[in-house]
């Protein structure tokens, strides 16, 4: 199938470079394979600084995670492409059980597309939980998180755009709209990525000026999800503020 990656990136030049980058190099794949979306020229002087003229760069004019997502999703949706697969820029490492791949990265992506394909989805993610002990050689296609950081889309041009409403907490909402629309979607359990969860500096963090910040954001569309997605998710109070939380047993209409 005929994919790219995507890697949507803010005021992380050298995070990017030593990151995903370093990791998808390790991997083989070719930098022609790859694109890297930046707000503006400012920051696309600072990226070619770090990284030079070796990759793609596309612009979005966005300065928030939420209309970055939305961007992406609009540039992709009638692409001659089969499908992308959407990278955070901070990732820096993918395994398999929590041990190296038994295969070649590019071909675990490829049958992640010709699965999802078959089963009739369009999205698909790995394994949410950062600790190996909790993967499994699994597939699921009930309602489970599809994390952000590391999601699949198979491009259909024959349905309709999904868009996010909001910034924290995006993921959980593209997953549930893909749920609703394609009526399941993919999560291949037995892989995963490793991040550091919230970098201080970049990001959506930086872009929405610290922590202080992210965590009044978290907490309001927390709300919001669990008030426009009746029974399908829930919020829960925890230490540091709201959570949420997807039904899995919910089953598509």
């Amino acid at each position: 199938m005929n994919i790219e990656i995507a890697i949507p990136s803010y005021d992380r030049a050298y995070i990017i470079k030593e990151k995903t980058l370093n990791l998808l190099e390790r991997f083989n794949v070719p930098k022609s394979m790859i694109r890297i979306f930046l707000k503006d020229e400012e920051e696309l002087e600072k990226y070619i600084d770090v990284l030079g003229n070796d990759y793609t760069f596309v612009l979005t004019g966005q300065g928030n995670i939420q209309n970055t997502r939305n961007f992406l999703r609009k540039y992709y949706q009638n692409s001659s492409l089969d499908g992308v697969l959407f990278i955070d820029d901070d990732i820096d490492g993918f395994t398999e059980l929590g041990k190296p791949l038994s295969q070649p990265f590019l071909d675990i992506i490829q049958y992640f597309f010709k699965e999802t394909r078959n089963r009739g989805f369009r999205y698909f993610g790995v394994n949410p939980s950062f600790n190996p002990f909790y993967w499994k050689d699994q597939v699921k296609t009930h309602l489970k998180y599809i994390l952000g950081g590391f999601a699949g889309l198979l491009i259909d041009n024959t349905k309709d755009l999904i868009q996010c409403d909001i910034g924290h907490y995006e993921d959980y909402q593209f997953t549930i709209e893909h749920f609703i629309r394609d009526g399941g979607i993919v999560c291949f359990e037995k892989y995963g990525i490793h991040t550091k969860r919230i970098q201080a500096s970049g990001g959506i963090t930086g872009s929405l000026g610290g922590e202080a910040q992210r965590d009044i954001e978290r907490d309001l569309n927390a709300d919001f999800l669990e008030n426009k997605y009746p029974g399908m998710i829930k919020k829960i109070i925890k230490d540091y503020g709201k959570d949420v939380r997807l039904n899995w047993r919910f089953k598509p209409i």
